[in-house]
């Protein structure tokens, strides 16, 4: 995926190109917005862990998740009950999910695109 990283990190500061059917040049930018994978693949392509704690790239730093006591393991397992709706009746079920568990968080705040490449920038400056 190398050959494609550089290419779109050109193209999003943008490069001069024909355009036949005006006859002028003109800026042509452009921005991977998404893609496709296996969740492994997707940890390889994108830089996001896909192991361990944060693997969530929703919640991001945010997550919910804990380790299991026994074996140790990182488990998700109702974490996500935050998305649902405020009123929605699972928040509140003790015993449905894990035990004498309510949820009354509520889901992790969505970033702005400037937030968003500001961490792009950085993930790019530590290359």
């Amino acid at each position: 995926m190398q050959p494609s990283v550089d290419e779109l990190l050109t193209l999003k500061d943008g490069v001069q190109t024909w355009d036949a059917s005006l006859k002028k040049k003109f800026t042509m930018k452009a921005t991977y917005i998404w893609s496709i994978h296996d969740f492994p693949a997707l940890g390889m392509f994108s830089g996001w862990s896909t192991h361990g704690l944060l693997v969530c790239h929703h919640c991001l730093g945010d997550t919910k998740a804990f380790r299991l006591t026994k074996g140790g393991k990182a488990c998700w397992f109702d974490c996500h009950r935050r998305f649902l709706p405020m009123d929605h009746e699972f928040r509140t079920q003790r015993n449905a999910f894990r035990k004498d568990t309510i949820v009354l968080d509520e889901p992790p705040r969505k970033l702005t695109g400037e937030e968003i490449e500001a961490q792009m920038n950085l993930q790019v400056s530590n290359r």
